[in-house]
């Protein structure tokens, strides 16, 4: 099986934007009013469209490895309009950063200080 995270969102157009801004190596594989599917690398992020969102207490985050280091990440996103939520935290890991979709699922963003092992 492949893992694939699925958002859902409560305006397609507008989390299509957020999203590919968030990720600007993703490629469409899949767009509709529905549904919409970005393939990053070997993995794929869905999303799914809903009438309401309440990211709150879901118990589910979204996580992403930085291949840069977070002042990059975040000029990127600030040339996209995307502002961090939070400063810049030391981890045991490494270091990360949070951003927050349209509809209020929060997003960290790690660097880590050694490869991940996997």
């Amino acid at each position: 099986m492949k893992l694939t995270p699925l958002v859902y969102v409560t305006d397609m157009d507008r989390s299509t934007a957020f999203y590919t801004s968030l990720l600007p190596a993703a490629k469409i594989v899949t767009t509709s009013p529905y549904w919409t599917e970005l393939l990053v690398g070997e993995a794929t992020l869905a999303l799914h469209i809903a009438e309401t969102v309440d990211h709150a207490g879901d118990g589910m985050g979204l996580g992403l490895d930085a291949a840069t280091p977070l002042e990059d990440v975040l000029a990127q996103l600030s040339a996209a309009g995307i502002p961090p939520s939070g400063e810049i935290c030391d981890q045991p890991f490494g270091r990360s950063v949070t951003v927050v979709d349209p509809d209020g699922l929060v997003i960290q963003i790690n660097e880590h200080s050694a490869p991940p092992t996997r």
